[in-house]
């Protein structure tokens, strides 16, 4: 008898065996990515490059100095303008921006009283996340400064056309004569994420 209570306390031990082994567990996973820091062109370009022109027209006034409405022209109305969209991820992207003079091209040897160049003003007016613009310019010379390297204070804009490249403030020596003929300048930009 002792041994069919044995047996039987045996088989009544393992019965009970797995219900004390169940027990609840938990766990954790952690989802991770990243996202890099960027800039590309929307409009005005593809990828990382954008172009475009901004046609002053006839550079001469009447008399055959320099226009007086280039020569007047100011940010807030300058000789001439074009748009760009770019979209950068950064809190405050860096923007470096030079330019080349308004040269005759091909280049001819002025004589006294004339003018083969032009210098100017060449703005970046960037439309930022806080609701503000932010400039950034360049002012050309005889001898070319160096670039100007700005930071701007917030994100760039969500927005169509955030970039605003202008020409303004266009200069010769006082009194001289345009040589006839094409000029042509270039302005350079780079946009990078921070």
């Amino acid at each position: 008898m002792n041994k069919t209570i044995l047996i039987g306390a045996a088989l009544l031990g393992l019965a009970a065996a797995p219900a004390a082994m169940a027990q609840t567990v938990t766990g954790t996973v952690n989802v991770t990515g990243s996202v890099a820091a960027k800039c590309v062109v929307i409009t005005g370009g593809a990828g990382s490059s954008f172009s475009g022109s901004i046609p002053l027209g006839e550079l001469a006034g009447t008399d055959g100095a320099l226009s007086p409405t280039l020569a007047g022209s100011t940010n807030a109305a300058p000789g001439g303008s074009t748009q760009f969209r770019v979209n950068c991820n950064s809190a405050a992207p860096k923007v470096t921006l030079s330019s080349t003079r308004l040269a005759l091209a091909p280049t001819a040897t002025a004589p006294t009283g004339y003018a083969n160049v032009i210098d100017y003003t060449a703005a970046l007016d960037a439309s930022l996340a806080s609701g503000s613009t932010q400039t950034v310019s360049y002012v050309t010379a005889a001898a070319l400064p160096a670039a100007t390297v700005q930071s701007l204070s917030s994100s760039l804009a969500n927005v169509a056309n955030n970039l605003t490249v202008k020409a303004y403030a266009l200069n010769t020596a006082s009194g001289a004569l345009l040589m006839a003929g094409n000029y042509s300048s270039v302005i350079s930009i780079t946009i990078e994420p921070v």
